[in-house]
């Protein structure tokens, strides 16, 4: 079985006002704009049980998507989880989803933005590169970090970060076999690199072969123990396939280096996963208990 991949990215944000970016912003099903909104609003003013519909809150969601004034998006935000009950219609819960996902977008923006001066004020970084191009991939435009890690790589073939930032990119845009042949002559480069042979277990995971994947995790994290990345990838992947014990093993090694260093925070996922875990093995072995 395959490994799942992640959910389809967010729509570009219809706020944007370049060109480039009005482009996708074209299908009706996708993408409610403010016109069509209005006269979906004047076609529904009367409830399936014939009550009033209040149109504070879609005047709201229209104001935001426009404007983007955060006080719109609080004040719209306030009125739906006032309302919504579990008799609301598909309307309310479609234009609440809606707005939290303009919202969402919008924040991705101003991170991409803060990055993107982070990144000029420290180029050698690598971690905001990362960042980076997660977000931008989470905004639907993972070309753009495609292009950027490209052309430093034709600039300079023999960059192994380069060719490293260009896996990541491919990877985020889930083009598995461009991202398989940067990781090849990565690894011709600098065998053993410990994100290279990271990123071709991500390819493996993707192409139906786990035991590879897992296989190359075990490798990067013995090559940098201190990057726990790997670890928690075989923790989902063998949960996903099925290995409960197997991922509880990894989740207790996360718990116990992160209990060792004093991360209190850090340690709250694992200690949740660990429980979770726990009771869907017992669950498997004690069906019925």
């Amino acid at each position: 079985m395959a490994w799942p991949s992640p959910d389809s990215a967010c729509l570009p944000d219809p706020a944007r006002h370049s060109a480039p970016a009005r482009r996708h912003l074209v299908s009706a099903a996708t993408c409610p704009c403010s016109v069509r909104l209005r006269l979906h609003r004047q076609a529904h003013q009367r409830s399936e049980h014939g009550g009033e519909i209040s149109v504070d809150k879609y005047e709201l969601v229209e104001r935001y998507e426009a404007l983007g004034d955060e006080n719109d998006f609080l004040a719209a935000k306030q009125l739906f989880e006032q309302e919504l009950t579990g008799q609301s219609g598909a309307l309310d819960r479609r234009q609440y989803g809606y707005l939290l996902e303009c919202h969402g977008r919008r924040a991705l923006r101003r991170a991409v933005g803060q990055y993107e001066q982070a990144m000029a004020l420290d180029p050698d970084q690598d971690k905001v590169q990362y960042q980076w191009m997660s977000a931008k991939a989470a905004l639907g435009e993972p070309e753009d970090a495609i292009t950027r890690y490209r052309e430093r790589v034709a600039g300079s073939p023999g960059d192994v970060r380069g060719l490293r930032l260009l896996s990541g990119a491919y990877l985020l845009a889930r083009d598995y076999g461009a991202a398989s042949d940067v990781i090849d002559t990565g690894l011709g480069l600098a065998p053993g690199d410990p994100k290279l042979t990271y990123d071709r277990g991500e390819v493996k995971a993707a192409r139906g072969d786990p035991q590879g994947a897992l296989a190359d995790w075990r490798r990067a994290h013995e090559l940098d123990p201190e990057d726990f990345g790997p670890v928690y990838m075989s923790a989902f992947l063998l949960e996903h396939e099925g290995r409960l014990t197997e991922a509880i093993g990894a989740w207790r090694h996360i718990l116990e280096y992160a209990d060792a260093h004093g991360w209190e925070l850090t340690a709250i996922w694992p200690r949740q996963e660990l429980q979770r875990l726990q009771e869907l093995l017992d669950d498997r072995q004690h069906p019925g208990r």
